[in-house]
């Protein structure tokens, strides 16, 4: 008998330290049932811990989402700007090179008109010799 009670106390402190409750009221608690037991625990905790993971997962995600579209919106209103400032410097120097190309046009204009004047006065000058 003594054997008996202080083995059932050692399985009791045991369960407990396992922290299965086993207060003897019931009769004794089968271990496959205790294993069953802990082991449904420890599955409801993993899934439980598994979907706070990917629930954080997914928020992180989603924010680095946004600071890419962020980003990529950043760089295209940017690169538009560039662009245009681009396609309006071009326009500028088209407008400057038509007018430089203007005013050589017009300086080779004076520059055959007074030739032609010239030569004009020398043949004007040699005929009345």
């Amino acid at each position: 008998v003594t054997h008996k009670r202080h083995y059932e106390m050692y399985r009791r402190g045991k369960l407990k330290q396992m922290g299965i409750a086993d207060d003897g009221a019931h009769g004794p608690v089968s271990l496959q049932e205790t294993y069953e037991q802990k082991r449904a625990e420890h599955l409801k905790e993993l899934k439980t811990i598994e979907n706070e993971m990917r629930s954080s997962y997914l928020q992180k995600v989603s924010r680095k989402d946004a600071e890419v579209k962020k980003k990529l919106n950043e760089m295209q209103v940017r690169y538009d700007n560039l662009r245009k400032n681009a396609n309006e410097e071009r326009e500028k120097l088209e407008e400057e090179k038509k007018k430089v190309i203007d005013e050589l046009a017009e300086v080779k204009r004076t520059i055959a008109e007074v030739q032609r004047l010239s030569a004009e006065q020398a043949n004007g000058k040699k005929g009345r010799k």
